[in-house]
């Protein structure tokens, strides 16, 4: 097998099968090693090496959460909304005011930045920020620029931080409108933050 360290000289698809041979052969990669692969120029590369590596340990995830948070401004958007949904699956702590302000647009995004940022607030409430977050959250409620799933889920955490039934009630109009909306509210109950021995929901989302 070909150096790691030779990923940025290689074709993009040469430089993707090794990234998945080294995923795939069960063993765990320096802090040096990994450094390098964050550091690599073709970005999809990294998010499939976040997608496939399964050896993370606590050291290399303090790494990730410093590399994160030193590319929230990052423009690749798409590699931006990787970063936050691996930092959202993997519990990092990362820069809550920034993860607030991505999700503020001026025109319809097709990247998932918004929609990273969402679930990254979903699994991490932080009420120390409560002002700015329920701001931002009621101008994804109020605005057409939003996709309906946004605009769903931001309900979703309106409710969990307010218990206001108009947040409710405006996500009965999202499923209404589109039964795509009730499948993803579905996949959203069955996360650990909705289950009933935690959260006493409603009965309007039990019988979802």
């Amino acid at each position: 097998m070909k150096n790691l360290f030779d990923l940025n000289k290689m074709p993009f698809k040469e430089a993707i099968k090794l990234v998945n041979e080294i995923c795939n052969k069960n063993i765990k990669l320096s802090l040096s090693e990994i450094n390098f692969i964050l550091n690599i120029n073709k970005k999809e590369l990294i998010s499939i090496f976040f997608d496939e590596y399964k050896f993370f340990n606590q050291k290399d995830f303090i790494l990730i959460e410093d590399f994160i948070n030193k590319n929230l401004d990052i423009k690749n958007k798409d590699f931006l909304s990787d970063l936050i949904y691996f930092a959202t699956d993997f519990g990092l702590d990362v820069n809550y005011e920034k993860i607030i302000s991505l999700l503020l647009i001026n025109e319809e995004e097709t990247e998932c930045v918004v929609l990273a940022s969402l679930e990254y607030i979903n699994n991490n409430v932080k009420f120390l920020y409560i002002e700015e977050l329920v701001k931002n959250l009621e101008h994804i409620r109020e605005n057409i620029l939003y996709h309906q799933n946004e605009q769903l889920l931001a309900s979703l955490v309106l409710f969990r931080i307010t218990n206001k039934i108009k947040y409710l009630d405006f996500i009965k109009e999202l499923i209404e409108y589109d039964k795509s909306n009730l499948e993803f509210l579905k996949n959203k109950l069955k996360e650990k933050m909705y289950n009933t021995d935690y959260f006493n929901l409603p009965d309007f989302l039990k019988s979802v």
